[in-house]
């Protein structure tokens, strides 16, 4: 049902872009993809397969993320071209088939059905954008041949095109080792991460948010899929953490900031998927997009392209809500209590501990502190003197999405068990 409803709104959308207003093309948009998230939460819990195509439960909980994702992004921006909201429908749609499918031809039709609007949308604005878009673009197209290749040797090593078919040998290795390099640079893990800084810097804020929080979501479900080589995962743990929050220390501007908080953060919930604990990786990930997805939000009321963290200083003096929201999700990312990422955090640590994953363990605790000095910095300077500057204050609905999202992190860090037991459901790995 919600690949139907996402479909049909994208198909019939298409058509009707041409004549309804840009306000209409939006609204129409938000009820599309608020009634795929509605078709989800009542077939929740109930898996349903059509050939290669399942909506299981892996893909119920890591499509209600990316819809949550799409829902923030197209409510945000400011435009006056229905392109975008399209375009964002047509990367939802594909980003549900990828968390839907263990067939790797239809996975490989969902990346790219996923990526090629994520490459528009990444030079909606020009200049700086272009630049940054064609890197995506170049990188994007090699990640996609590393993938196809591992398809390539993953069927001559099983003679099957579906993930979880039994192999051995080095055939077998390789192909799992050439899926996971395709699918990690979705996912933003070191060391195929070396487009995301200059695109999170270069595209419009709430494209970022788009990238940074369903795109990920998607990324996760297929590699949740992936049988990866446990020596691999452990060495994408340990380089995403590292690189992601040291050279966060020495960045100037917000966006290319956290686009470097992404890549450890990508690294923490490898270390979930490492352990194989596909509850506490959902946790993580739904504490993830609350946080990350506020802190875009406040930063594109700032601006829509380049956020100097100059700018950040005031904000709250300037507006309240903003200002408190933007600590709220620093916070949580840190993963301080009573805030949901302590308890993300917490049981992604917890899982590595009960595996015996010891090294990766230790150095994730180690980073996570050094975290400390940026995410710190980030939230307080809200609070700092500034020069007084003009400051529109952002629409209703994205004033309202931010209160509602630094709610439910402080909801889901004082009551982690209120979803808990849905995602302990929804996650669980069906062969």
């Amino acid at each position: 049902m919600t690949l139907a409803i996402l479909a049909v709104f994208s198909v019939a959308l298409t058509l009707l872009g041409f004549v309804l207003p840009p306000q209409g093309v939006k609204r129409a948009t938000l009820l599309g993809l608020a009634l795929a998230l509605l078709s989800l939460l009542l077939t929740w819990g109930k898996p349903f397969a059509f050939g290669p195509y399942r909506a299981d439960n892996i893909s119920q909980v890591f499509t209600l993320l990316a819809l949550l994702g799409a829902l923030w992004t197209v409510g945000l921006v400011r435009t006056r071209r229905f392109e975008f909201h399209l375009l964002v429908l047509y990367a939802a749609t594909g980003m549900h088939l990828l968390a839907s499918t263990q067939n790797l031809v239809l996975m490989l039709v969902a990346l790219e059905a996923l990526s090629l609007p994520l490459y528009a949308l990444a030079t909606w604005r020009r200049g700086e954008g272009l630049e940054a878009a064609l890197k995506y673009f170049l990188l994007g197209a090699l990640a996609a041949a590393f993938f196809l290749y591992g398809a390539a040797l993953f069927y001559g090593a099983t003679g099957s095109l579906v993930l979880g078919a039994p192999g051995e040998g080095p055939l077998y290795t390789l192909a799992l080792g050439l899926l996971l390099v395709g699918l990690g640079f979705k996912a933003a893990l070191a060391p195929f991460h070396f487009w995301t800084p200059d695109v999170y810097q270069g595209s419009p804020t709430p494209v970022v948010l788009f990238m940074a929080t369903s795109v990920k979501a998607a990324a996760f479900a297929a590699l949740l899929r992936v049988a990866a080589p446990p020596e691999a995962l452990a060495l994408l743990v340990a380089l995403s953490v590292v690189v992601g929050n040291l050279a966060a220390l020495a960045q100037k501007e917000a966006k290319r900031l956290l686009a470097y908080s992404s890549i450890a953060h990508a690294g923490y919930m490898a270390l979930a998927l490492y352990t194989g604990n596909a509850q506490a990786l959902g946790f993580y990930l739904l504490t993830y997009v609350l946080a990350t997805g506020l802190a875009f939000a406040v930063l594109s009321q700032i601006s829509p392209d380049r956020v100097p963290l100059e700018a950040l200083r005031g904000l709250y003096r300037k507006d309240p809500l903003l200002g408190l929201a933007f600590l709220v999700a620093m916070l949580s990312l840190l993963g301080l209590p009573p805030l949901a990422g302590f308890w993300g955090k917490y049981l992604a640590f917890a899982e590595a501990a009960r595996a015996g994953a010891w090294g990766v363990l230790v150095l994730a605790l180690v980073t996570s502190a050094v975290s400390a000095y940026y995410y710190l910095g980030l939230g307080l300077a809200v609070f700092a003197r500034a020069e007084e500057t003009p400051f529109r204050p952002g629409a209703p609905w994205a004033r309202a999405a931010a209160l509602a999202a630094g709610v439910l992190l402080l909801a889901l860090g004082l009551l982690p068990g209120l979803v808990l037991p849905a995602l302990a459901a929804g996650v669980k790995i069906t062969p």
